[in-house]
C-alpha cells in the first residue's frame, strides 16, 4: 500500500504553539493484558494504525514544539516490532536532546536483551504496578505482578533505573503502604502515583476512586518506615497529573493519528485534528482548540457559571465536569466545539 500523502510544510519557526508538558504517543491499541479499568480500553490494534514511516514524519514537528517528554505508550508499545526504530528515530531528530523519551510497559515482554537495547534510546522506562500480587492481578491479569517486578529488576540490572507507575484505586489502596515499602526495599524509589479516573473500561467502576487523604497517609507511613533516620530521603512519589487538571498542557496522539488534549477529553468535539491530515504544528497552534483549552481559567469559568464551581477544587478533572455541564453557554463562548 502506498504511503498516504501528508500535506505538511517543514517546521516553521513563526508558528506559535502551546507549551506542552507531555505528549502521550499511543503507538498501538493492542495489549497482551485486559486491565479492568484501562482508560484506553486497550485490547486489539486499530485497523488503521500508523505505520513506521508515518510516525517518523512526526519527529521534526515534535522536536519543534519541544514538550518536556514524549511518552511511548499504548496498549502495550512493546507489541510493535518497530518500537526501537521509533525511539531511535526521535533520538536522531533531536540531537540536542531537548525532549525526554519515555516508554511505558506492563513488563511482560521485557527481556535482558531488550533492556540493554533501550539504554541510550529511552531516558525513562516506566512499568505499571498497582498493588501487591493478589489485588494487582485481580485488576490487571494473572501473572502481571511477577512480570512487572521481573521487568523492574531487569532494567535495574542493566543500570537503567526504572520508574514505577501506580494507579491508585480504592481496590488497591489497602496495599499501597506495603507496595511502596516493597519497592523501596528493592531500591525502586522513582514512583508515580496517579489517581484512577473512571474513563475507558473504568467508566463502570466509578466507586473505585480512592480517598486522596488515605493515599497520602499511606505514602507518609511508608516513607517513615523506610527512612526513619535519614535527613534527606528520596523524594516521595510524584503524580503524572497536576492540580486543577492541567488541560492544555498535554497532548494525546492516537494510533490512527487523531489528536486529543488528554486521556479524558476524547469525545469527537475535542478532536484537535489528525497528524495524517495536517501538521502537528498547526494542530498545536495557540489559536486552535488546544490553545483555547490552555487559556482556560477555572476560577473565571466558575464565576461565570456556578455549575462549573467543581473545577476550582484541587485535583478535579475537567472531563467529568464538562460531561455534566456541556450545555452551559460558557463552554460555547470559550471553546470552538460546535463545528467538531
Amino acid at each position: 500500500m502506498d504511503t498516504p500523502a501528508f500535506p505538511w510544510l517543514e517546521p516553521d519557526s513563526s508558528t506559535e504553539t502551546v507549551p506542552l508538558r507531555n505528549v502521550f504517543l499511543h503507538v498501538t491499541k493492542a495489549c497482551n493484558l485486559y486491565c479492568k479499568y484501562c482508560y484506553f480500553s486497550a485490547s486489539r490494534p486499530l485497523p488503521d494504525e500508523m505505520r513506521t514511516e508515518e510516525f517518523m514524519r512526526l519527529w521534526s514537528h515534535i522536536v519543534a514544539i519541544r514538550p518536556q517528554k514524549v511518552i511511548f505508550t499504548g496498549g502495550e508499545p512493546l507489541l510493535r516490532p518497530d518500537i526501537l526504530d521509533l525511539l531511535q528515530g526521535l533520538k536522531e531528530a533531536d540531537p540536542q536532546h531537548h525532549v525526554l523519551r519515555c516508554l511505558n510497559t506492563n513488563g511482560h515482554l521485557v527481556t535482558p536483551e531488550l533492556a540493554k537495547q533501550l539504554v541510550g534510546l529511552a531516558d525513562e522506562v516506566r512499568v505499571s504496578l498497582d498493588a501487591l500480587r493478589e489485588r494487582n492481578d485481580a485488576l490487571r491479569g494473572k501473572g502481571n505482578f511477577d512480570a512487572a517486578v521481573r521487568a523492574l529488576e531487569t532494567y535495574y540490572a542493566v543500570g537503567f533505573e526504572p520508574k514505577v507507575l501506580v494507579t491508585v484505586t480504592a481496590h488497591g489502596l489497602p496495599d499501597l503502604e506495603e507496595l511502596l515499602v516493597f519497592l523501596i526495599q528493592k531500591k525502586l524509589t522513582r514512583i508515580n502515583l496517579n489517581a484512577f479516573r473512571p474513563v475507558g473500561r473504568g467508566k463502570k467502576y466509578a466507586e473505585w476512586r480512592a480517598n486522596a487523604h488515605k493515599a497520602r497517609e499511606a505514602v507518609q507511613r511508608a516513607w517513615l518506615r523506610c527512612y526513619p533516620d535519614q535527613s534527606l530521603p528520596p523524594d516521595p512519589p510524584e503524580s503524572e497529573s497536576c492540580a486543577n487538571c492541567g488541560v492544555g498542557q498535554f497532548l494525546n496522539i492516537m494510533p490512527n493519528g487523531d489528536v486529543f488534549p488528554c486521556h479524558v477529553l476524547t469525545s469527537r468535539e475535542f478532536r484537535c485534528g489528525n497528524v495524517r491530515e495536517q501538521s502537528l504544528l498547526e494542530i498545536c497552534r495557540k489559536q486552535g482548540l488546544l490553545g483555547q483549552l490552555a487559556k482556560l481559567d477555572f476560577h473565571d469559568l466558575a464565576e461565570e457559571d456556578e455549575n462549573l464551581v467543581d473545577l476550582t477544587q484541587a485535583n478535579t478533572c475537567m472531563g467529568p465536569v464538562y460531561r455534566d455541564t456541556k450545555s452551559s453557554p460558557t463552554w460555547r463562548t470559550r471553546l470552538s466545539l460546535t463545528s467538531r
